[in-house]
């Protein structure tokens, strides 16, 4: 079985400041991204599974439309196994209205006048998201027990709270830590694959202009997103042939 964890704006300043021993594994570092204008999490993701520049193609789309594209199994790695199983990545089966009710309360937290309401927003922010991530979380480990020859579990929580949090440490520090809590719950061979980190903006979080892997038995140099349909099917043949 090949196992991804897909964690979204894993940032690599963070997993070596606080020890995160499981999400580093034996060999990591950072992808490039450098091919894409602005790193956009539909566009990454959509790159990441069919293994070309999506860019364009997604961009195309417009601001709203994008959170809604689902690219043709046929086009993604995973058409290439047999029973995979694939926990709500962008672009393929996103859970569409819990994230649309996370960019509204966003837009909701900038829009409000007062310290006060955004205060309140940002609390009913936080809880959705992680109400969402035990739910995610949930499913990836009960998903692992499972007959699958590819487990794929994309996380959104660094991502979703940092954008309000990132200037909070404890709060960070936690996240990152119930990660590498899940990492260290996976019993097979995994790959740990992050679209972008994220950068401080105050107290606030945006995306950074390169992304995180980590491997326990390969090191990967400097891989492109792009790179990465070709690297799981590559360890999927490998596997099937030992």
């Amino acid at each position: 079985m090949i196992v991804v964890l897909a964690v979204d704006a894993l940032e690599y300043d963070l997993v070596e400041k606080f020890q995160c021993r499981n999400l580093m594994q034996k060999f990591y570092g950072k992808t490039d991204i450098s091919e894409f204008s602005e790193p956009r999490t539909m566009v990454l993701w959509s790159s990441f599974m069919t293994g070309m520049n999506m860019e364009q193609e997604i961009l195309a789309l417009g601001d709203n439309g994008m959170w809604n594209a689902r690219i043709e199994p046929k086009r993604t790695l995973f058409s290439k196994f047999v029973n995979p199983a694939i926990i709500d990545l962008p672009g393929y089966d996103y859970e569409t209205l819990h994230h649309e009710k996370e960019r509204n309360l966003l837009k909701k937290f900038f829009d409000a006048q007062h310290n006060t309401e955004k205060e309140s927003v940002r609390e009913s922010y936080n809880r959705f998201a992680f109400d969402h991530h035990k739910k995610i979380k949930n499913d990836f480990i009960k998903t692992l027990r499972g007959s699958h020859d590819l487990v794929l579990g994309y996380f959104s929580i660094a991502d979703v709270i940092g954008h309000l949090n990132f200037g909070n440490a404890f709060l960070m520090r936690m996240i990152y830590r119930d990660l590498d809590e899940i990492a260290g719950g996976i019993d097979s061979p995994f790959l740990v694959v992050s679209d972008h980190g994220m950068k401080p903006i105050g107290f606030f979080g945006d995306h950074s202009s390169y992304g995180f892997w980590s491997s326990g038995e390969y090191d990967l140099g400097e891989p492109k997103i792009t790179d990465f349909k070709k690297i799981i099917l590559d360890l999927f043949h490998e596997q099937r042939g030992a």
